[in-house]
C-alpha cells in the first residue's frame, strides 16, 4: 500500500446545506430499493418471471448504482456537487415514471437500472458535501446523523411498501416514488447550494483513473472500502432472499417481511445514532474498533444459525440485528476515513468507495438469485463468506494519520 500526496491548504470550508435536503437526495436510492422488495412476488407473477430470476431486479438496481459511482464523483469534482445532483434527481424522476408504465420485464429491469443511476448522484455526493464542509471526525459525526435519518426511512420502506402493494398493487410503489422524485428535484433546485469551492479546472480521464489506482493502493482507503463493501454484500444478499422466502418457504404474506425487517433496521438506526452522538468524543478509530467487536458477535450468530436445521426466519433476523448494529456503529467512521485520504479528490474517493460497496452487493445478489431465492443454506454461505472478509479487514487494517 502507498500513501497519496498530502493536499495543500484549501479554502475556508463552505456552509453545509440543510441536513433535510441531504437526507432526501441521499436516501432516495436506498428507499426506492427497499420499498419495492415486498412487491417482488407480485412483479414475478405479473411479468412471468421465474422465482430464480426475480432477484435480478435487485441486481439490476445495484449494478446501476455501482457503475455510476465511478462517474458521479469525478464529474462533481469538475463541475460541482449541485448540478450533478439536480441532473441525477431529474433522471430518477423520469426513470421511476418509466417503471410505472413498464409493459414487460425487460422494460422494467432497464428502467430500474436508470432509476438507480439517477439516485446514485445523491447517494455519493451527500457524503462528499459533508466532507467539503467539515473535518474528518466532525464529518463522521454528521454522517452518523445522516445515516440515522436514512436508516429510519429505509426501515419503514419495506413495511410501507408492503401495505401499498397490498392495497394498490406493485405500481403503487412507483407512484409514491414519482412524487418523491419530483420533490427531490424541486428541493435541490431551491435549497441546495454549491459546496465544491475549488473545482478541478478540467476533467482528465487519465488523471481520474490514476487517482482511482492510487486510492486502491492506499491502505487508509482500501481497507474501509473493502470492509463496507462486504458489509453491504451481507445485507443485500439477506434482503434479496427473505421477502420471497417468507412467502414461499415460511407461509407468510407480503406484509410480513416489512414487520420482520423492523428489528435489524432499528438496530442499524440505533447504531448510526450512537455514532452521531459519540464519534467526536471517541474518534473514528474508537468507533471502528467498537463496530468490529459487535459485528464479530453478529458473525458468530449467523454461523450458529447456519448450523441449525429447519429454523423459522426469527433466528436469522436476530443474528442480522446484532450484525447490522455493529455496521451502524462503524460505517460513518469507515466512510469518513475512506474519503478523507486527499481533500482535492473527495468526490472521486466517494465515488470509488460507492463502486466497491455496490459491486459487492451486485456479486452477492447475483449469487443468491442464481441459486434461487428459496435456497436458505446457500444464503447462509454467501453471508458468512462476505462477513468473514469484512471482519478480517478490520483486524488487519492500519490506523491512518489524524486529519
Amino acid at each position: 500500500m502507498v500513501d497519496l500526496p498530502a493536499a495543500g491548504p484549501g479554502p475556508t470550508p463552505p456552509r453545509s446545506p440543510p441536513l433535510i435536503i441531504l437526507v432526501l437526495v441521499t436516501a432516495l436510492g436506498p428507499l426506492a430499493m427497499h420499498a419495492v422488495l415486498p412487491a417482488l412476488p407480485e412483479i414475478a407473477a405479473v411479468f412471468g418471471i421465474p422465482d430464480d430470476r426475480i432477484g435480478y431486479i435487485v441486481t439490476a438496481y445495484l449494478a446501476g448504482f455501482a457503475v455510476t459511482q465511478l462517474i458521479v464523483g469525478p464529474l462533481s469534482d469538475r463541475f460541482g456537487r449541485r448540478p450533478v445532483i439536480v441532473i441525477g434527481m431529474s433522471l430518477f424522476l423520469i426513470a421511476t415514471a418509466a417503471c410505472l408504465f413498464a409493459p414487460n420485464a425487460t422494460w422494467l429491469f432497464g428502467a430500474r437500472t436508470l432509476q438507480a443511476i439517477g439516485s446514485c448522484a445523491g447517494m455519493v455526493l451527500g457524503r462528499a458535501i459533508l466532507r467539503d464542509c467539515y473535518s474528518r471526525d466532525e464529518a463522521a459525526s454528521r454522517m452518523g446523523y445522516l445515516v440515522t435519518a436514512m436508516a429510519l426511512g429505509t426501515m419503514l420502506a419495506p413495511s410501507v411498501g408492503g401495505v401499498i402493494v397490498l392495497f394498490s398493487g406493485w405500481q403503487g410503489v412507483f407512484i409514491v416514488f414519482t412524487m418523491l422524485g419530483a420533490a427531490a428535484v424541486i428541493a435541490s433546485l431551491i435549497f441546495l447550494h454549491e459546496t465544491n469551492l475549488a473545482p478541478l479546472e478540467r476533467l482528465n480521464i487519465g488523471v481520474t483513473l490514476r487517482n482511482y489506482f492510487l486510492l486502491l493502493r492506499t491502505g487508509a482507503f482500501f481497507g474501509p472500502a473493502l470492509n463496507t463493501g462486504c458489509q453491504n454484500a451481507v445485507w443485500f444478499a439477506f434482503v434479496t432472499v427473505m421477502p420471497v422466502a417468507i412467502v414461499a418457504i415460511y407461509g407468510g404474506n407480503v406484509t410480513d417481511y416489512g414487520l420482520w425487517i423492523v428489528a435489524p433496521m432499528s438496530a442499524y438506526v440505533v447504531g448510526s445514532f450512537v455514532a452521531g452522538r459519540i464519534s467526536l468524543r471517541v474518534g473514528t478509530e474508537g468507533m471502528i474498533r467498537a463496530g468490529m467487536v459487535i459485528t464479530g458477535v453478529g458473525l458468530a450468530a449467523i454461523l450458529a444459525v447456519a448450523c441449525i436445521e429447519n429454523t423459522g426466519p426469527g433466528p436469522l433476523f436476530a443474528a442480522m440485528t446484532i450484525y447490522v448494529f455493529g455496521n451502524g456503529i462503524a460505517l460513518p467512521s469507515l466512510t469518513a476515513t475512506a474519503i478523507s485520504v486527499n481533500p482535492t479528490i473527495t468526490g472521486a474517493a466517494a465515488g470509488l468507495l460507492g463502486f466497491v460497496q455496490w459491486t459487492a452487493g451486485v456479486a452477492a445478489t447475483a449469487a443468491v438469485s442464481t441459486a434461487g431465492l428459496t435456497d436458505i443454506p446457500f444464503l447462509h454461505g454467501v453471508m458468512l463468506a462476505f462477513a468473514a472478509v469484512a471482519f478480517l479487514t478490520l483486524l488487519t487494517r492500519r490506523a491512518p494519520e489524524p486529519g
